[in-house]
């Protein structure tokens, strides 16, 4: 069976499965990166809240194509996921308080995208440019048992709060500078990692030295690129030093202190190749370096 066919077989049998209890509707998601994926909506009837949780059906095709599940299988499976993946009763009520400017300005927060990869999904987006790179806004809300979600800041969205980009961008500036951004030298955070360290227990490097790397993040670990944007934060602990930053990811960067031994055409290939073995396309923020100008304290691309 192709995966075409797979797919409306699977829904096929989600609404055999659910009869008139749920409506079931193949989705199709656009992600980071312009990843896209076929998933599946099961919203139950009678089910309060406006969140629905997403199914995707990529994986169930690849145990169904190897042969180690049929279709009565996946779903049974995606029906137990389903139920899993409920939400929370305080992100259900989250939910309904999405359109309200005071309920969610304090929980609103930066994300850095690249431009390039992100032009449909930036078209419904609130954004601002920053170099090569694009700054969005999500809503994020975090619930019991570290569960968490976070919803991007649509046009739509913006014009229901009455508000301008500008005032979107300094509430958002304001809630990271509460976001628990830390900068840590690389080698003790793994360590750090390895031992299952208290994250509360992480704390801002004073300085930074020569040929040591220091991995800029926040507490929650999401969406920490953009910690590139707190310039005071940088400005107090780079004291003055030029700065290589590599863009680990969407969630993280790491800073390196500009000497004699670096060469920036070494640090792009090496970007490229991280991002390419081990970063997931959907979290790649850019394959190459950038530049702090300690003197200025703006970031530029790397000629």
């Amino acid at each position: 069976m192709k995966y075409e066919e797979f797919k409306a077989e699977t829904v096929k049998a989600l609404r055999e499965f659910y009869g008139e209890n749920a409506d079931v509707e193949l989705v199709d998601t656009l992600k980071n990166n312009g990843k896209r994926h076929d998933a599946v909506s099961i919203r139950i009837n009678g089910e309060n809240g406006g969140t629905v949780p997403v199914i995707y059906l990529e994986e169930f095709f690849r145990m169904y194509d190897a042969g180690n599940t049929d279709i009565d299988g996946c779903v049974k499976d995606i029906a137990d996921l389903r139920t899993e993946s409920e939400c929370p009763p305080q992100i259900a009520q989250f939910s309904g308080r999405l359109l309200n400017w005071d309920a969610v300005r304090e929980k609103v927060y930066p994300v850095l995208l690249s431009t390039k990869e992100n032009r449909e999904l930036l078209g419904k987006l609130v954004s601002r440019s920053l170099l090569d790179l694009s700054v969005i806004y999500i809503i994020r809300e975090a619930a019991d048992a570290g569960n968490s979600c976070s919803v991007k800041i649509t046009c739509g969205m913006m014009e229901a709060y009455g508000i301008s980009e500008g005032q979107l961008y300094k509430q958002a500036m304001h809630n990271l500078e509460g976001d628990g951004y830390r900068f840590l030298e690389i080698g003790a955070y793994v360590q750090s990692v390895i031992n299952d360290g208290d994250k509360q227990e992480w704390k801002n490097a004073d300085r930074m030295e020569n040929g040591k790397m220091y991995i800029l993040r926040n507490a929650s670990g999401l969406y920490g690129a953009a910690g590139i944007l707190n310039g005071k934060l940088i400005r107090d602990t780079v004291k003055g030093q030029d700065c290589f930053i590599l863009p680990s990811s969407i969630h993280e960067t790491i800073f390196l202190p500009v000497s004699e031994e670096q060469n920036q055409k070494e640090l792009d290939a090496m970007v490229a190749e991280i991002n390419e073995m081990c970063v997931d396309m959907e979290e790649r923020l850019a394959d190459h370096s950038y530049y702090y100008d300690a003197k200025t304290g703006e970031i530029q691309i790397c000629a």
